[in-house]
């Protein structure tokens, strides 16, 4: 509360304001960020990265349209292209593949999945 009420006036409404309420300039900013991602060990978060999360979580919440218009992209097959990161992981299908093998499908061994008859 004390480093609000001290706080300087932001007549710009600056999201990175100086002590005194202006602009911060761009190599101030770009040494503060270097210093904040040393000091945690985050060297790889870089401004793009910022853009690819947004996009990417845009994308996933709503869809492609709304997270190119968020980047300012004229086209969202340039906003698929280079910002949305495709899912890492493939939908759990093994209950599915399970059945090309002729074992059960489910836990119960009773329960046969499709396929030729198996011999012992």
């Amino acid at each position: 509360m004390a480093r609000k009420l001290d706080a300087a006036d932001n007549p710009h409404d600056a999201i990175f304001a100086s002590r005194r309420g202006t602009w911060l300039s761009p190599p101030n900013v770009r040494r503060q960020r270097r210093s904040a991602r040393a000091d945690t060990g985050l060297e790889w978060v870089t401004p793009h990265t910022f853009r690819k999360t947004v996009a990417t979580l845009i994308d996933r919440e709503a869809n492609t349209d709304n997270a190119a218009a968020q980047l300012g992209h004229g086209s969202k097959e340039i906003t698929k292209k280079h910002y949305i990161v495709k899912a890492a992981l493939a939908p759990d299908s093994s209950a599915i593949l399970e059945q090309l093998g002729g074992r059960p499908a489910s836990g119960d061994p009773e329960e046969q999945a499709p396929g030729p008859p198996r011999t012992a």
